[in-house]
């Protein structure tokens, strides 16, 4: 389905190495949150910094991703998929961070009767990434395994949105002073937000697949 030259290999081996970064990116993010919710700011500010530098780090890759598809790796009907692909999984760390940084710039308040739903949400988020990575690692391998992984992405996204709007009518049918129902809910939206952009990945991975299909 896809070249197998010396260029291509490297694209494989750069997108691989993305992906590892924005994983860890997600996985700093919901250490970030952890740290967070137990009151240890110290602790969230440290892992949130750290959270920044890997999106860094992610964003570099995807550039490199970017520079060796100009220079002729792959056909021309793969190149704007794959680069799709890759702004879509980079996007997900850009979330991760932009949810960090929610936490550590604007510190809402997240009452002891959320913490828990706010952090199966956290979770069940993160939690998204895991099949879409193993979907990424097969796309020049077994694509029906890819096609399992995407579903599940699918899935848990949607459970995501269900836990979102859920926690959005506790927190809107509660006794809270209407800025912090707003400042909450503007948190589970940054988290819930993690899974709608790992199900975009998703998404243009099967376009791609689905291009190269005949």
């Amino acid at each position: 389905m896809f070249g197998s030259g010396k260029k291509e290999r490297k694209v494989q081996d750069s997108i691989s190495e993305h992906v590892i970064k924005v994983g860890k990116c997600v996985e700093e993010f919901y250490e970030t949150i952890e740290a967070y919710v137990k009151g240890d700011m110290a602790a969230a500010k440290e892992i949130s910094y750290q959270v920044h530098l890997t999106e860094s780090d992610a964003d570099c890759s995807r550039r490199k991703i970017i520079q060796l598809l100009y220079k002729g790796a792959f056909m021309p009907i793969n190149r704007e998929g794959l680069i799709l692909l890759v702004g879509n999984v980079d996007k997900i760390a850009d979330h991760a961070e932009s949810c960090a940084d929610f936490l550590i710039s604007q510190k809402p308040e997240i009452p002891e009767e959320f913490k828990e739903s706010v952090m199966k949400l956290a979770r069940d988020s993160v939690d998204c990434f895991k099949p879409l990575k193993e979907a990424i690692d097969n796309l020049f391998g077994d694509l029906s395994v890819l096609q399992e992984q995407c579903k599940k992405v699918n899935v848990l996204e949607e459970e995501v949105d269900a836990d979102e709007w859920k926690t959005t009518k506790v927190i809107f049918g509660g006794k809270l002073p209407l800025a912090n129902k707003m400042h909450l809910r503007e948190l589970v939206w940054h988290i819930s937000e993690i899974s709608d952009v790992c199900e975009d990945a998703a998404d243009s991975l099967e376009v791609i697949t689905v291009k190269n299909a005949f």
